[in-house]
């Protein structure tokens, strides 16, 4: 059974599949051909991404904590939706593991 990952990084939508083995898989047909999840998972590391800041020759980089603090309800309302929207679509695929907003959900 695969894993669905609800996290942050930058660069990186917050939707993480894994395989059986525990491998990141970077293609998975469920998820790829849904585009509300892509349009979900783009708008949420959009929203992440824009807390990092970097000086002129990008060699320093400063995350916002008080910005992403702020900025926390329109995350989980964004993770909210995608955890609904995989809900919607699994049949017994996948798990969901959000460690955004720290709910663990079958």
């Amino acid at each position: 059974m695969y894993t669905i990952k609800l996290m942050n990084e930058y660069l990186h939508g917050p939707i993480w599949v894994y395989d059986e083995e525990g491998f990141i898989r970077r293609k998975y047909p469920l998820i790829d051909s849904n585009e509300d999840l892509k349009k979900l998972n783009e708008q949420a590391r959009n929203l992440y991404d824009s807390f990092y800041s970097f000086n002129e020759d990008d060699s320093a980089c400063v995350f916002d904590e008080d910005g992403y603090k702020a900025a926390y309800e329109e995350m989980n309302g964004i993770i909210k939706q995608i955890v609904q929207k995989l809900q919607s679509i699994n049949n017994n695929d996948f798990v969901i593991e959000d460690y955004i907003t720290k709910d663990i959900t079958d």
